[in-house]
């Protein structure tokens, strides 16, 4: 009975994951971090999914697969630092760069199928045995790669934990709540990884089949949650953004820091849209002076701020007209934060020397 819903259990929490993983591809506005966390529930559904397959039979159709989950854990600790860089404000890393992190996945993954497939004494063993789980500990080499697996991504994983504490220590208590999410869920995945690597050194299938399962229904958990708070990230993210920022300016105005700021808060944040955004007010979002915003816009970008502005509008409502033709242009002028249709025509005309009539008429040509 108990082997029979930890059968359907497994299946079902696999495919829960590997649903949410493929989701991430339907997404219109794809990004790195949708590819990047795609990556690591099917990790996660790949690892269950294999549990699964021993105890439904499955998995002796493919034996050439067996220990494989192994080389996937290798995967896991990059996708999880790097899904945990972005949110905290990093840059996208390098493709060639990010890429290195997982020669061990590849390389452990192509040893392990070749073994099995030169080597079939361990197949033999599970055809005449039938184990529920896989067992590491047959032979010393897959013990010892076992291993390496967990310390590999305790070695990403710790360092997340402690970039997202560093970067908590720098901000405001009522700016971070989700930030102080990230680091409970993360530790909690820190102390089910290291119970991963003591039943690794102690041999204790138990112990690793219980940390497995958690750290399964903790993905499902995040899973569940991320539907229910879609706004989760880019909340996250935002926040932050905005303790770096802060930390920058203690030192002084840094102009180069500003219009970083500046572009997060007009390409992420859409602060253009809002029709009674003043100069004042951009400026105390950048907390410097009026006057200072004047400056660098000037002196950096030569270019004031009625004109960067109204920049961003039109090319947002040349957007929406491209992907919205049913949109009123009154409607699409107040979407993209013009207060009337008089000034938007006005404007409009003046960057496109088109109206927008005209230019809506000139695609659908």
């Amino acid at each position: 009975m108990i082997e029979s819903i930890l059968k359907y259990s497994e299946f079902t929490c696999g495919i829960i994951l590997l649903i949410f993983s493929v989701l991430q591809f339907t997404y219109k506005n794809r990004q790195f971090i949708n590819y990047n966390i795609a990556g690591l529930f099917f990790c996660f559904s790949y690892v269950i999914l294999m549990l699964w397959s021993f105890k439904s039979g499955f998995i002796y159709f493919v034996p050439w697969l067996i220990y494989t989950d192994i080389a996937v854990a290798f995967a896991i600790g990059p996708l999880v630092y790097f899904y945990i860089n972005i949110l905290i404000g990093n840059k996208t890393p390098e493709l060639r760069r990010y890429l290195l992190h997982f020669i061990p996945v590849a390389s452990i993954l192509c040893i392990i199928i070749m073994n099995n497939i030169i080597d079939t004494t361990i197949i033999s063993y599970y055809y005449s045995n039938r184990p529920s789980y896989p067992l590491y500990t047959l032979r010393p080499i897959v013990r010892v790669i076992d291993i390496i697996s967990n310390i590999y991504m305790l070695s990403y994983f710790i360092p997340a934990v402690m970039n997202v504490y560093k970067l908590l220590n720098n901000g405001k208590q009522k700016e971070m709540e989700q930030l102080k999410t990230i680091l409970y869920y993360m530790s909690c995945i820190l102390f089910l990884s290291i119970l991963m690597l003591i039943a690794s050194a102690t041999g204790s299938s138990t112990l690793a089949i219980t940390s497995i399962y958690l750290l399964t229904l903790a993905a499902v958990w995040y899973f569940i949650f991320s539907f229910r708070h879609p706004e989760f990230t880019q909340k996250a993210i935002k926040e932050a953004r905005t303790i770096r920022y802060e930390s920058t300016m203690l030192n002084g105005i840094d102009s180069a820091a500003v219009l970083g700021r500046l572009d997060e808060l007009m390409e992420d944040d859409k602060i253009y849209s809002d029709y009674d955004l003043t100069l004042p007010k951009l400026s105390t979002e950048l907390m410097i002076t009026p006057h200072q915003l004047s400056r660098i816009l000037n002196s950096e970008r030569r270019i004031n701020f009625r004109s960067l502005v109204n920049s961003y509008r039109i090319k947002e409502s040349i957007r929406q007209m491209a992907e919205h033709p049913d949109r009123t242009i009154l409607e699409i002028a107040l979407a993209s934060g013009f207060n009337s249709k008089s000034s938007f025509n006005s404007v409009f005309l003046k960057s496109t020397g088109k109206t927008p009539s005209d230019y809506r008429e000139s695609l659908k040509g």
